[in-house]
């Protein structure tokens, strides 16, 4: 199989960036070139997410874990200004109503993350 035919669209990235603040883009492009099977359900997310999160800004990043060969993920995280308790609580719903019905291979590469505007 070659490069291209794993390749993402322009549109593709086009509609996610209206969605989502990518933080490394060129590293976020390259993650799903090499995993498309994650972009509708990243596209399709933001319904869900609008009902925990209404208002929140939402980003992408790729996070690496030095310590252990090939862990590399795509974070989606969710900027919001919830106590912890209730923003995990929400989140825990949201990855219960949307990431665990969706594939094996999905779920392995993505993750979910709620972010506090202290640790920005």
């Amino acid at each position: 199989m070659t490069d291209t035919a794993l390749s993402i669209s322009q549109a593709d990235i086009e509609s996610l960036e209206q969605l989502y603040t990518f933080r490394g883009k060129t590293e976020i492009i390259q993650f799903l070139n090499k995993h498309p099977f994650l972009v509708a359900p990243l596209q399709s997310a933001i319904k869900k997410i609008r009902s925990y999160f209404p208002n929140e800004q939402l980003f992408l990043r790729i996070d690496h874990d030095p310590e252990i060969i090939d862990y590399v993920h795509l974070v989606l995280s969710i900027l919001t200004e919830c106590n912890p308790h209730d923003a995990l609580n929400r989140l825990n719903q949201f990855d219960e109503d949307w990431l665990q019905p969706l594939s094996y291979e999905v779920q392995k590469h993505l993750i979910t993350i709620p972010e506090f505007h202290d640790d920005v």
